[in-house]
């Protein structure tokens, strides 16, 4: 979808939004720490005992020694991002993005539509200070009941997220029921199928999973069309798996990467100077070398999308127009 359905205003607004989630170059450098359920699983499948207060903690350490080096941070809006802006953790550069869905990475095949979080919206969202808001959506398109109203909840939240002034960073997963074995090429046509119907709901950057090739990864550009900047996710994989397919995505028109457990989950230990010690010498270095990758190869993402690049600023002007 191009942006000739949007008013000036609206357009502008989008523009500006997605200057605030990417880089100076253009490029989304995105962290994420929003995990809820699956997060639960990892600490207890580890054998780590935590209480909320410590979680909210270790959260507010992962985002102080990431979003540095991020140009956006994904956290959740019960212990994450409370935790981080009280303690100063998120650098003025760096956009927080925070979760609609009430649940989080549970066990996707069971939703049969999303449901969103109580008493919570973009527009608070906006209030909290977030840039903007990600919807998680399992969704695929040969399960044409459950895909049309996946799609009403994406597009209701597309719009809220344009009345509230910001975008919809819309993260579509396309699962495998129990005892399901997807063939690879079947794989990639649901990740594409899945982006090019999801574009028409008009979210402002879509965050998708990787479709196994680069011949998938270019269909997959051409599917979230002319208007919609895309993203790779990081889906747990490891370091090595996920520098390929970065590189990968980016060189197909992916205008950057928003990853999380991949650069931080080895942190989950119980003792808090390990913790340190690991967030500082292995979680940045890891988010730093994917944002390497990027930038070499990734296409900015008012390149993709046609939108001119804003002018540049005279740091010594004193006054606009002098």
């Amino acid at each position: 979808m191009s942006w000739s359905h949007l008013g000036t205003a609206d357009a502008l607004c989008r523009a500006r939004t997605l200057d605030a989630l990417a880089d100076p170059t253009g490029v989304f450098i995105g962290a994420a720490a929003d995990h809820r359920d699956v997060l639960r699983t990892e600490l207890a499948r580890t054998g780590v005992d935590i209480s909320d207060a410590d979680l909210a903690d270790l959260k507010a350490r992962v985002a102080a020694a990431i979003a540095p080096a991020a140009s956006l941070i994904l956290l959740d809006i019960e212990l994450g991002a409370p935790a981080a802006i009280a303690s100063g953790a998120l650098p003025g550069a760096t956009a927080l993005v925070v979760p609609l869905e009430a649940s989080g990475y549970g066990d996707v095949a069971k939703v049969t539509e999303s449901q969103l979080m109580a008493d919570w919206s973009p527009a608070a969202a906006r209030r909290m200070g977030a840039a903007a808001c990600k919807l998680l959506l399992p969704f695929r398109v040969d399960v044409p009941d459950q895909a049309e109203r996946q799609y009403a909840v994406a597009a209701r939240c597309a719009a809220a997220c344009r009345e509230a002034g910001t975008v919809l960073v819309l993260e579509p997963i396309v699962y495998r029921r129990p005892g399901e074995e997807i063939a690879a090429d079947r794989y990639a046509e649901l990740v594409v199928a899945g982006a090019e119907r999801l574009a028409g709901a008009d979210p402002g950057l879509l965050k998708v999973q990787h479709p196994g090739s680069a011949d998938a990864c270019r269909a997959l550009d051409a599917a979230c069309g002319p208007g919609t900047p895309w993203v790779l996710l990081g889906g747990g994989a490891t370091e090595e798996t996920l520098l390929a397919q970065v590189a990968e995505a980016c060189r197909a028109g992916a205008s950057g990467f928003i990853v999380g457990r991949t650069i931080w989950s080895d942190a989950l230990v119980q003792d808090p100077a390990e913790r340190e010690r690991v967030l500082a010498e292995r979680a940045r270095p890891r988010l730093e070398r994917l944002a390497a990758i990027a930038r070499e190869h990734a296409t900015p993402w008012r390149t993709r999308v046609g939108v001119p690049a804003p002018p540049a600023i005279d740091p010594y002007r004193a006054t606009p127009g002098t």
